[in-house]
């Protein structure tokens, strides 16, 4: 039988803005639901803002399920890099965004590596689409959101 050990999406955006603009928008709690429209909780990270080693939980109702999800971020460059393992009931996953100058805009690449847990081990190769339809949808979320308020 065949258990998936891990897998790799990826999706990125063209948006109209700086890479300080999206950056900050990113970063700031204040502005996640906007992008993340399944987060329904999420803790202040701490004074001073976001920096490797930080770590903090958010709640998500996904697919009619609420559940925790414990973040640390693990690198951070200031309008060009932020990057996150996150440990969740199903799976555990590293979360990278890359921003990319392009003239007027910032390409926002996002990478994730999934190991799944459990039951979704046998579901990975089936849902790893769905997944990265996903994460292209909240980048998507995140051009409308970082776009409107210019």
């Amino acid at each position: 039988m065949f258990f998936a050990k891990e897998a790799r999406v990826s999706a990125s955006v063209e948006i109209a803005a700086s890479p300080e603009r999206v950056f900050s928008y990113m970063t700031d709690p204040q502005y996640l639901r906007r992008w993340q429209p399944d987060v329904a909780e999420s803790q202040a990270p701490p004074e001073g803002g976001l920096r490797v080693g930080t770590q903090f939980r958010t709640t998500v109702k996904e697919y009619g399920r609420r559940f925790d999800i414990e973040l640390r971020v693990t690198a951070i460059d200031k309008n060009e890099h932020v990057a996150y393992d996150l440990d969740a009931p199903t799976a555990s996953m590293q979360s990278e965004f890359h921003l990319v100058p392009q003239g007027n805009k910032t390409r926002v690449e996002h990478t994730a590596l999934i190991k799944p847990k459990a039951f979704l081990r046998l579901l990975m190769p089936f849902v790893q689409g769905m997944i990265q339809r996903k994460l292209l949808s909240r980048l998507r979320l995140l051009r409308e959101a970082v776009e409107a308020e210019l």
